[in-house]
């Protein structure tokens, strides 16, 4: 841990911290930046069409499917509202906390998963806001695709302030874009649609169908909960919990909940597959622009998150070899931008709806065990403690969330349910979806417990026969 200069709440200073702790003269900040921030995130294209994938790809009517975004949203909010209460009590990144529980080495495992996260969702986003920048300026997919790469790049490198900062401007612009072009297409959208069978059949029947939708709302809140303490961890340590909690929930619940159910119901008129399936016949060539303008900053709101938390967890594998090549956090955040273009490109020459979906899915396998595992580690351990060595001097190699975590993701596989995996219990019933993750989490939780226990017995027992 090395002293590093003043940074203070600065906006055009690169942010000199990386995964060192935040002094109590760094401090800084409020809560309800914390609500700008997620508000501002989630106001994005990725989350309309999120809820495209529950009337559009499974097949529900609208009530079925309002009724599948709220409840996959809400769960994972409340996790993401628990993790950001996290941050300022250490002042240190989310993937740097799990050491407390995996251990120095077997932290490095989420710790790279988060990273490979990271430059996935960084390319899901950067796609389709190359999509709405190409109805504005039609150039060609490759030079506006380094347009959004460069844009994106500048705010991920100058670091927290300035990313707080134009979450904080976005939120507005984008609250009252996304206002004018629900009122717009509401008049268009057919709230009685019937369930679509055929489509649900392929899913299990309705039960199936309905869980898979529940999964893909609380995949994507997954998808920040690994970034939830990044953003929080400057914030003074007599921060109201309340608030903090209250801040993210409500910052990722409005939004998410907004966009999804407006992508569902778009879903019930026509398919809405890229940006400007939203434009064609359903808004006027005015409000056209202005909402391929919003997607595009919706898309550079979501992606400096992205690169950034990527970025931190890029530094926290920590070894000699990535020291080298990523010895500063701006270093770093431009190797995420670097693959995450790359990635971008290459994706944006497929079929988005189906590797959408998929990846959701994927990132949720391993998020899952990881939470189950964090939030056990505080309550039973961390809750009245607050020294930091215990998540560097002190993290040992490998603890009991690393076996936890490992064997709860190994068991959720039999209930896989993936276009390229299908676990065997999936398989004989389909009618249960994929509950992997439910699975996960609560195998990961008990194991926690139970090899927490046993390692503190035989450290006494230990204890007792030096002494």
């Amino acid at each position: 841990m090395q002293t590093q200069e003043a940074y203070g709440d600065e906006v055009l200073h690169v942010e000199p911290h990386g995964i060192d702790p935040i002094s109590e003269t760094e401090r800084h900040g409020r809560t309800r930046n914390i609500f700008t921030l997620w508000f501002s995130a989630n106001l994005e294209f990725a989350t309309l069409s999120l809820g495209v994938l529950s009337v559009g790809v499974f097949g529900l009517n609208m009530w079925e499917a309002a009724l599948a975004i709220v409840i996959g949203t809400v769960v994972g909010a409340l996790a993401i509202g628990a993790l950001t209460t996290f941050g300022y009590k250490w002042g240190i990144p989310q993937l740097i906390q799990s050491r407390g529980a995996f251990g120095f080495i077997g932290n490095m495992f989420p710790a790279l998963f988060n990273f490979i996260a990271g430059i996935g969702w960084y390319a899901v986003n950067t796609v389709l806001g190359v999509y709405a920048l190409q109805w504005v300026l039609p150039i060609g997919f490759l030079p506006d695709l380094l347009i959004m790469i460069v844009l994106q790049a500048i705010v991920s490198v100058y670091g927290h302030n300035l990313i707080h900062f134009v979450e904080r401007l976005s939120a507005l612009i984008l609250a009252a874009v996304f206002i004018i072009v629900t009122f717009f297409a509401i008049s268009h959208v057919h709230l009685n649609i019937a369930e679509n069978l055929k489509t649900v059949s392929n899913f299990g029947g309705f039960s199936g169908a309905f869980i898979l939708a529940i999964g893909v709302s609380l995949s994507y809140m997954m998808g920040w909960m690994t970034f939830s303490s990044d953003y929080s961890r400057y914030l003074p340590k007599n921060t109201s919990a309340k608030k903090a909690f209250h801040a993210a929930f409500w910052g990722n619940v409005i939004p998410c909940i907004w966009l999804e159910l407006l992508g569902a119901a778009l879903a019930t008129v026509k398919a809405v597959y890229i940006p400007t399936d939203v434009v064609s016949g359903i808004l006027p060539h005015w409000l056209g622009v202005i909402t391929m303008l919003a997607i595009i900053l919706g898309t550079l709101t979501a992606n400096v998150l992205n690169i950034y938390s990527g970025s931190l967890s890029l530094l926290a594998i920590d070894v000699a070899w990535i020291r080298a090549v990523a010895p500063k956090r701006w270093v770093a955040a431009l190797i995420v931008g670097i693959l995450g273009g790359i990635l971008s490109y290459v994706g944006g020459q497929n079929d988005y709806y189906q590797n959408y979906s998929n990846f959701l899915y994927v990132l949720a396998y391993w998020v899952s065990p990881w939470l189950a595992v964090v939030l056990l580690d505080y309550v039973l351990f961390r809750r009245h403690r607050g020294d930091v060595r215990d998540f560097y001097e002190n993290a040992g190699s490998f603890r009991a969330g690393f076996w936890a975590f490992a064997i709860g993701a190994l068991v959720s596989s039999l209930f896989f349910n993936q276009l390229y995996f299908t676990g065997p219990i999936a398989k004989s019933l389909p009618q249960i979806g994929d509950i992997s993750y439910y699975v996960s989490f609560i195998v990961a939780s008990i194991l926690y417990i139970w090899f927490s226990a046993s390692a503190r017995k035989t450290a006494r027992v230990t204890e007792a026969k030096l002494a």
